[in-house]
């Protein structure tokens, strides 16, 4: 790819990332510590492809460029949830939020451990916004907000969806009460 090309694709990608930061304030991010974005390509933990990686600790998040542009945006405010949930565990209670799902449903025992990855929007929700919802908790409230972030939610007959929407606005609403969707 020549220099030019690859100029032009980081101007659009740092454009789409900027836009979508815009969502939140200066004083939202300084409480959830974020400071730092650190774009690459061809991002992978254990030789799996990722579409980013939160460090809270190091007060970081790290995206793909190259990561499926149909998923980009959401992207990042899924790996910006995890930031979130990272730092406020106390109020992201896993096993409050594993009570909303059917009693028979089980989540995987990681993330990684399951080949649930597929991120296209379901028509038919039945309580998960995507495939890799059903991976993990953490997942699960990520891909929650992330369509909230990015309207892609509308209130349904979805009650599970509802629950899980109203526990995400709810927590949101503790870390800071002027946040909104």
């Amino acid at each position: 790819m020549s220099i030019v090309l690859k100029k032009n694709v980081l101007k659009k990608k740092y454009e789409i990332i900027k836009k979508n930061l815009n969502r939140y304030n200066q004083n939202f991010l300084k409480k959830i510590n974020l400071k730092y974005i650190v774009l690459c390509e061809d991002l992978s933990i254990s030789k799996i492809n990722t579409a980013g990686i939160p460090d809270h600790l190091m007060k970081t998040l790290i995206l793909d460029l190259r990561f499926n542009k149909k998923y980009f945006e959401r992207v990042i405010h899924h790996e910006l949830f995890h930031i979130i949930n990272d730092g406020f565990k106390e109020l992201f209670d896993e096993d409050e939020w594993k009570k909303f799902n059917d009693k028979n449903f089980k989540y995987a025992d990681c993330s990684t451990c399951s080949k649930k990855l597929g991120l296209d929007t379901y028509q038919d929700t039945n309580g998960f916004f995507t495939e890799y919802s059903k991976t993990i908790p953490s997942e699960d409230m990520a891909e929650v907000f992330s369509h909230l972030i990015t309207d892609r939610y509308q209130n349904t007959n979805d009650n599970i969806l509802n629950q899980k929407v109203e526990f995400i606005k709810d927590k949101l609403s503790k870390i800071d009460n002027t946040f909104e969707f």
